[in-house]
C-alpha cells in the first residue's frame, strides 16, 4: 500500500508547530495559517504514480540495410520490430514522460514504450526516424556531445531537425567514458558538461541521461541527480514500471540478430519485484564474493523457481519460502558485473542491476 502523502506532509507540519507552541517566546499561528502551511507543504510532497503501469524502454545504435556489426541494426529488421509494436497497440512515450509518470504528474498509456538511441549517429535522422514517422512514433537521441558533428554523426543542425519534430534529446556524458572508472571531478564535468553543451543548442531542456555502457553506483546516480537530470537509464534488463527508481531506470539493448520471437517477448514480460535487496543496488561491494539477499515480492513467483546468472555465469541461491527470502553469493570480476534474475513462468519476469566489485 503506497503512503498516503497529503497526511505525511499535514503530519510533518503540525508537528513542528506543536513543539512552537511550547515556547513562550513563539506565536502561535491560527487555524488558517496552519492550514495554507499545510496545504502548501502537502501539494510539495509527490504523490508517486497515479497507476500501476509499465514502460518497454529499447536501447539503439545505429541502423542501417544489411548491417552486420553487433550494435547496428538492419533497417529491415527495425521495420519488422516497430510494424510489432503498431500491431500490439503501444504508444510512444518520451523520456520526460516517464519522470512525470514516477513523479505523480501524469499517467502513461496502457501500453507504453520508449524508442531510444545512444551515441548519436546520424542513421537516427536519415534511417530510424523515416521508418518511426510511418506509425506516428517519436524517440529519444542519446548524444555524445564531443562527438556531434563528427563522422558518421548528427550534426547541431540535425539534432535541432529532431528536436522540431518532437524527439527528445539527451545526454551520454560528452566523451562517453566509463563512469564508474573516473573520478568525482572528471564523473561532475562530464554529466554537467554534456547537459550544458546541449542545452546551448537546442530549444529545450536535457532532462534525461543514459549513463555510458550502462554504468552506475550509488555516488554516479547522485552525480547526475545534483547535475540535474530527473531521469536517467541504464542498460540493465527488464522492463520500467511504477516501482522503477527515475534515476536506474531499465532499457532492453536491441542487438543484431534478436529474433522476433524474443522481441514479442519483450513486449509482454513484466518486471521481477525484490525488496529489501542487501546490499542496496548502487552499493559498491569490496569482495568479488559478497552474499546478497533479497525477498522476492511478487506473490506468484516461487522463490525457488528463479534463474540467477552473472554476466551470463549461473549463480545458486537459497530459497527460503516462508520469509520468501533469496540468498546468493556469486563470484564476481573485480569492477563492472550485471546479475540478473529471471522468472520463466507466466508472465515472464525479469531483473536485473550493476554490482561494482573494488576489494581495493
Amino acid at each position: 500500500m503506497r503512503p498516503n502523502g497529503h497526511i505525511a506532509a499535514l503530519l510533518a507540519v503540525l508537528f513542528p508547530l506543536a513543539l512552537l507552541a511550547g515556547c513562550g517566546d513563539a506565536t502561535e499561528p491560527t487555524a488558517d495559517e496552519a492550514g495554507e502551511a499545510a496545504l502548501t507543504e502537502a501539494e510539495s510532497v509527490p504523490a508517486g504514480p497515479v497507476s500501476e503501469r509499465k514502460v518497454l524502454v529499447l536501447c539503439y545504435h545505429a541502423m542501417e540495410p544489411g548491417a552486420e556489426a553487433t550494435y547496428d541494426i538492419p533497417t529491415e529488421d527495425f521495420s519488422q520490430q516497430l510494424a510489432l509494436i503498431h500491431e500490439e497497440g503501444y504508444e510512444s512515450v518520451l523520456p520526460s514522460r516517464i519522470a512525470g509518470y514516477l513523479r505523480g504528474q501524469n499517467d502513461l498509456p496502457e501500453k507504453s514504450v520508449c524508442i531510444t538511441f545512444d551515441d548519436g549517429p546520424e542513421s537516427i535522422l536519415t534511417r530510424s526516424k523515416p521508418l518511426m514517422d510511418e506509425y506516428g512514433f517519436t524517440g529519444t537521441a542519446f548524444l555524445i556531445t564531443d562527438a556531434v558533428g563528427g563522422e558518421g554523426k548528427l550534426t547541431w543542425d540535425q539534432v535541432r531537425e529532431l528536436e522540431a519534430a518532437g524527439w527528445e534529446i539527451g545526454s551520454h556524458t560528452a566523451c562517453h567514458e566509463k563512469p564508474t572508472g573516473i573520478d568525482a571531478a572528471r564523473c561532475v564535468e562530464e554529466l554537467e558538461g554534456s547537459k550544458a553543451a546541449i542545452e546551448a543548442e537546442i530549444e529545450g531542456e536535457c532532462l534525461a541521461l543514459a549513463y555510458p555502457y550502462g554504468l552506475y553506483d550509488a555516488s554516479v546516480v547522485e552525480h547526475a541527480r545534483d547535475a540535474g537530470y530527473e531521469i536517467a537509464f541504464t542498460i540493465d534488463r527488464g522492463p520500467a514500471d511504477w516501482t522503477t527508481d527515475p534515476m536506474l531506470v531499465p532499457r532492453q539493448m536491441v542487438v543484431n540478430g534478436n529474433s522476433m520471437n524474443t522481441f514479442g517477448r519483450w513486449l509482454k514480460q513484466e518486471k521481477l519485484h525484490l525488496e529489501k535487496i542487501d546490499p542496496p543496488v548502487g552499493e559498491r561491494v569490496t569482495t568479488t564474493e559478497p552474499t546478497i539477499t533479497a525477498v522476492v515480492a511478487d506473490e506468484d513467483v516461487p522463490v525457488d523457481g528463479l534463474e540467477i546468472s552473472r554476466d551470463g555465469n549461473p549463480v545458486s541461491y537459497e530459497a527460503d519460502e516462508e520469509n520468501r527470502t533469496i540468498t546468493m553469493t556469486p563470484e564476481l570480476r573485480e569492477g563492472a558485473n550485471n546479475l540478473r534474475l529471471n522468472y520463466y513462468g507466466d508472465p515472464r519476469r525479469e531483473v536485473s542491476w550493476v554490482i561494482i566489485a573494488d576489494p581495493s
